[in-house]
C-alpha cells in the first residue's frame, strides 16, 4: 500500500504517444513495446524512433518534414601512383570505387555503368 498522507499528487502534463512500429524503445529506464501508449516530452523521444511514434493528444507530430535532395555523384579516372597504365575510379568525395586497379578501358566501362 502506498503512502498518500502528505504527498501531493501532480497531474502529468506530458503528452501521450503511441508506438506503432516494430522494435523496442528504451525511454527513461522503461522499455516501450509496439502498440504501447506512454507519456513523454517530444525532446525525450530519440530521432531514430520519431517516425514510428504518433501523438495521441498534445502535439500533432514529432517529425519535422525535412527535404533531402539527392546529389548526383560524378566519377572520374585517376591514375595509380605506380604508373604502368593502371587507373582507379574515384567519386566526387575522393572515395575509390574499384577494389583492384583497372586498365583504362575497363575503368571507363565501370564509370559508364555507374552513371546509368
Amino acid at each position: 500500500m502506498e503512502r498518500t498522507k502528505g504527498v501531493d499528487i501532480k497531474e502529468d502534463t506530458r503528452p501521450r504517444w503511441k508506438k506503432t512500429g516494430g522494435g523496442s524503445l528504451r525511454l527513461r529506464g522503461r522499455i516501450i513495446k509496439p502498440g504501447q501508449v506512454f507519456r513523454a516530452h517530444p525532446y525525450e523521444i530519440p530521432d531514430s524512433f520519431k517516425d514510428v511514434v504518433i501523438a495521441i493528444d498534445g502535439q500533432e507530430s514529432v517529425t519535422e518534414d525535412k527535404k533531402v535532395e539527392a546529389v548526383a555523384l560524378e566519377y572520374k579516372l585517376q591514375p595509380r601512383e605506380g604508373g604502368g597504365g593502371w587507373f582507379d575510379v574515384v567519386d566526387t568525395n575522393g572515395k575509390r570505387i574499384n577494389e583492384k586497379a583497372c586498365k583504362r578501358q575497363a575503368a571507363l566501362d565501370l564509370i559508364a555503368t555507374l552513371q546509368e
